[in-house]
């Protein structure tokens, strides 16, 4: 049967159902989730590292996911995740994890091929789209929610990059989609907490944010995500993205001629659940052009969401034909992209990590840094990551860099939280005058003032200190004074793995 037949015979709920991706909060879903999708039609999923356990068990949840909604809907569910790399991954420990894209940008030549393996992984977990690559120029060193996600700094090496990852994503028969239109990275708020405001003029945001959306475009690019973010030179007028028709359909679909699928981003994150309501966001999104409206978390939010959509096309405001042409895009895309079959044993091979791990500490090695030599009795300090933003999820339970280190050279190993202050930072700088040397890890000092204090003042007590920039590089400004400096672009034990060879007794 033509999709066009399909179209014909779908409930108004059956449609607004394909338009709405939504999430759970366990690790297997709730019969809330199964009566939303029994009763609303839900066609599509998003995973967060909550739904996640072991590859087996995320293979038996995805295999289950989908025959719930084919048999509920008629149609395959797109399953989507943020699988970046590095600080935003949400596949299973035992997997091939790519690095952060910072990182990436130093081994150029990988990140087509390490992305077509986190493509073939994610499609024999039965998940076929991956809300990645980030296309945000992070040009703002102090912004909270981009930092490594992005490729870097200028356009070029963005539009490089992420062209390498769209082709591998693309080989690997997977969607994915380019984020955050029309560029957030010269933001300082995180658009989870408030509402950022980019102020820049159309021939500004021409010049830079969005060239490499445009360039991704024409390389074919499937889909895209739409910010939430004030751009009154877009939009004309003080809403986000999201909710703009100027922005999505007026620019996005007509000046850009983007003929790829356009989503959103949550639609629960406060940007527009605190300022507009996700409700009413939704359904402004619908009327701006967007296709595919997410909503992560709370199935009564979505309940909402997807009844005031039904409602505004009951009572017109919202019509039923731009619910029947974004609903077509969508049918047209699943049946091109075909059904997935869950097959385990393809996903976490040896050779798919050992690649993974050596991509890593090749952009390690990029740094060209020597070796630093520690003594007898080395200090290790790392701070507690400081959550600036929702965005990643780093678990630590009890594990840190310092204690790491210890086991590996001897030593002492302190955490240093800026919540302490002044206090702690007495109390780390006269253990330094006792150490050998003194290795400080931080984490986003470039967004602490009380890392940055600790920076200056350890030099002052030891002469020989190594600062290892945990997650961020911008952090290494802070610590010029300091000659052995490294950035590993993520906190994670693969990384503080890699950076042990170029530490020395």
């Amino acid at each position: 049967m033509s999709i066009e037949k399909q179209l014909e015979q779908m409930t108004l709920r059956e449609k607004i159902g394909q338009l709405f991706t939504i999430g759970f909060p366990s690790r297997w879903p709730s019969e809330e989730f199964v009566q939303m999708v029994k009763e609303y039609k839900v066609g599509n999923v998003i995973l967060f590292s909550h739904n996640v356990g072991s590859r087996e068990e995320l293979g038996k949840l995805n295999s289950y996911l989908i025959q719930l909604i084919e048999r509920e809907t008629g149609h395959i569910p797109f399953i989507t995740i943020d699988e970046e790399g590095g600080v935003v991954s949400r596949l299973p420990k035992d997997m091939a994890v790519l690095p952060s894209a910072m990182a990436q940008a130093h081994c150029k030549e990988r990140i087509e091929e390490g992305s077509r393996i986190v493509g073939e992984e994610l499609k024999a977990l039965g998940i076929n789209f991956n809300l990645a690559p980030v296309l945000d120029i992070n040009t703002n060193r102090k912004n909270p929610v981009i930092g490594i996600r992005s490729f870097g700094e200028n356009a070029d090496t963005v539009t490089e990059c992420a062209k390498c990852a769209v082709r591998g994503y693309t080989k690997a028969g997977i969607l994915c989609s380019g984020k955050h239109f029309p560029g957030h990275g010269d933001t300082d708020t995180d658009s989870h907490l408030a509402l950022p405001l980019l102020k820049k003029s159309m021939e500004e945001l021409e010049k830079e944010e969005l060239k490499p959306f445009e360039d991704l475009i024409r390389a074919g690019i499937p889909a895209i995500t739409i910010s939430h973010m004030l751009v009154p030179a877009m939009t004309g007028e003080n809403i986000p993205c999201t909710m703009s028709y100027e922005a999505v359909t007026g620019y996005l679909r007509e000046k850009m001629c983007y003929k790829g699928l356009i989503i959103s981003d949550c639609m629960e994150m406060d940007a527009i659940k605190k300022f507009f309501g996700t409700a009413t966001g939704c359904v402004e999104a619908v009327k701006a052009g967007v296709e595919l409206l997410f909503i992560s978390h709370t199935a009564s939010i979505a309940k909402e969401a997807m009844n005031a959509v039904e409602k505004a096309v009951l009572d017109g405001s919202v019509q039923i034909e731009t619910v029947d042409k974004a609903v077509q895009h969508i049918l047209e895309i699943k049946e091109a992209l075909g059904s997935t079959t869950v097959e385990i044993e393809k996903a976490g091979t040896e050779p798919q990590k050992q690649f993974m791990q050596e991509f890593l500490e090749e952009a390690l090695e990029k740094q060209n840094t020597g070796k630093f030599a520690l003594g007898e009795m080395p200090l290790f300090i790392s701070s507690v990551p400081t959550g600036f933003s929702r965005v990643s999820e780093v678990v630590f339970e009890g594990w840190s860099f310092s204690k790491e280190m210890q086991e590996t050279f001897g030593g002492m190993a302190e955490l240093f939280d800026s919540r302490d202050g002044k206090s702690r930072i007495r109390e780390l700088c006269q253990k330094a005058e006792d150490a050998t040397a003194v290795v400080l890890a931080t984490c986003n000092a470039n967004l602490d003032p009380w890392q940055q204090e600790l920076l200056a003042e350890i030099p002052g007590y030891n002469s020989h200190v190594a600062q290892i920039a945990l997650n961020s590089p911008y952090d290494l400004e802070y610590g010029k004074q300091i000659s052995f400096q490294m950035a590993l672009y993520e906190y994670s034990r693969r990384a503080v793995e890699g950076v042990k060879k170029y530490f020395k007794k």
